[in-house]
């Protein structure tokens, strides 16, 4: 089960679960999460896993309830290939991831604390969802998925590459929007597992979904 469809399925529980293990949200519970935030300039896995190892530390009642947990580890927990984290050639990009995931504690945290009310539940199911699935695309815009084709002219029979990258759709699903031509086969000397043509292929897909992303953000 995605994450999303643990929201849509559970999504009241984790509202309800966390405000009764925090037991009504003690006054210091925002300044912790704002400390929380302060991300480093170079994000990597480890350094993630240690934000929330920290937000547990500081409330060990949510650690154990199932919803909760898997909010917060969903957003601070990027689980990139470590390589992508030694890309730092446009901070624009981390810059976004930084500021969506306050953005989704932020009001995670608000509604926890502040909308203990049956009737505001479906409000914040909603963006909560919205949220979830434009943090889910951001994070394919950093780390894009995408195959090589390889397709051979019916005249010349001289064998052509291209890449197709993936989107989510709304409905979370993953779907082949990008296609961009990588010109001759023989162009490159391993071919279909040319590492410098496969560097190239992320690189289009990345700029095509990242236009894609501000397209549907900014």
């Amino acid at each position: 089960m995605s994450f999303i469809q643990e929201v849509l399925t559970y999504g009241n529980e984790i509202v309800q679960h966390a405000l009764n293990a925090m037991n009504g949200c003690e006054g210091n519970y925002q300044q912790a999460l704002l400390l929380l935030l302060l991300m480093p300039k170079v994000p990597s896995n480890k350094l993630n896993k240690e934000m929330t190892d920290k937000f547990f530390d500081e409330f060990p009642a949510l650690k154990s309830i199932p919803p909760a947990k898997t909010v917060v580890e969903f957003i601070l927990e990027d689980n990139f290939k470590d390589e992508i984290y030694n890309d730092t050639s446009d901070m624009s990009r981390w810059n976004k991831l930084t500021q969506l995931k306050q953005n989704m504690l932020d009001y995670y945290t608000h509604n926890v604390c502040e909308s203990n009310q049956g009737g505001q539940f479906h409000e914040f199911h909603t963006k909560f969802y919205q949220m979830s699935l434009q943090l889910k695309r951001l994070r394919l815009v950093i780390q894009p998925e995408f195959h090589v084709i390889k397709n051979v002219h019916p005249v010349s029979k001289i064998p052509y590459l291209s890449v197709r990258g993936f989107w989510l759709d709304d409905n979370d699903k993953k779907v082949k929007v990008f296609t961009k031509s990588l010109g001759r086969e023989d162009s490159y000397v391993d071919g279909k597992n040319d590492r410098e043509m496969l560097m190239d292929a992320s690189k289009q897909i990345q700029e095509m979904s990242f236009a894609k992303y501000q397209e549907l953000y900014s």
